[in-house]
């Protein structure tokens, strides 16, 4: 991988797209080891940080395996259910109950306060995840899901709630991508999500909280967190 000037324009997004592009296209393969943080960031040209977050992301996916003291590993494919990292099941269902009663309020919200702009940009991320999911690129799928869920959250127009989501933004974000390593319910994820731009565009706040709510308890379904809703 040849050395590249370090740029701080690349996000952690970027960087774990080009990994992942390695790995689809055999340059990276199952097992291999990736070379160490240093040396990887350098070649890159990015921040040690935004290479961290990149790996993290990466492995929530289940596209790879960090092994302390060992280093970070292609992962094998699996099939089934997802393969990334676990989350603790009493710290995911802390998260996606806290995400039930934030999101499910900021979709109200927003159902109610929505701008045709907001409208069309959240309705376009759908279709870049739809497009993402044909192609089988998680991190895209993954950016283009937290991107909608930031939309909406903003489009509640409410900071006090925006302050508490932005709070707890880190874990949430790993809820959101990590059934996706579950490839075989990559579209039952981007239903839920037509249901809720659906919900919006009609301008029906019962409607949007119940399809948020429905997202969220089924992106915990897939982790094997089953939550009443």
């Amino acid at each position: 991988m040849p050395h590249q000037r370090r740029s701080s324009s690349k996000t952690p997004h970027d960087v774990a797209a080009r990994i992942q592009q390695q790995i689809v296209d055999g340059t990276l393969r199952p097992g291999d080891r990736l070379p160490a943080q240093r040396g990887l960031s350098e070649s890159m040209g990015v921040s040690r940080a935004s290479l961290r977050e990149a790996l993290s992301v990466l492995e929530t996916l289940g596209l790879i395996d960090i092994r302390p003291g060992l280093g970070v590993f292609v992962a094998h494919p699996a099939s089934g259910g997802p393969r990334g990292r676990v989350l603790d099941a009493g710290s995911a269902r802390d998260v996606y109950e806290a995400r039930l009663a934030l999101e499910g309020s900021a979709a109200a919200l927003a159902a109610e306060r929505i701008e045709q702009e907001q409208l069309a940009h959240v309705a376009a991320l759908v279709e870049d995840m739809t497009e993402a999911m044909s192609r089988s690129d998680l991190v895209a799928m993954a950016a283009c899901d937290s991107a909608f869920h930031d939309a909406i959250m903003e489009a509640a127009r409410n900071p006090l709630l925006a302050g508490m989501y932005r709070s707890a933004r880190a874990a949430m974000e790993e809820t959101q991508r990590a059934p996706m390593a579950g490839r075989a319910t990559l579209a039952d994820t981007v239903a839920e999500h037509r249901a809720i731009v659906m919900a919006l565009a009609s301008g029906d706040p019962a409607g949007a909280m119940a399809a948020m709510r429905r997202h969220i308890a089924g992106s915990a379904r897939r982790l094997g967190v089953a939550l009443s809703i």
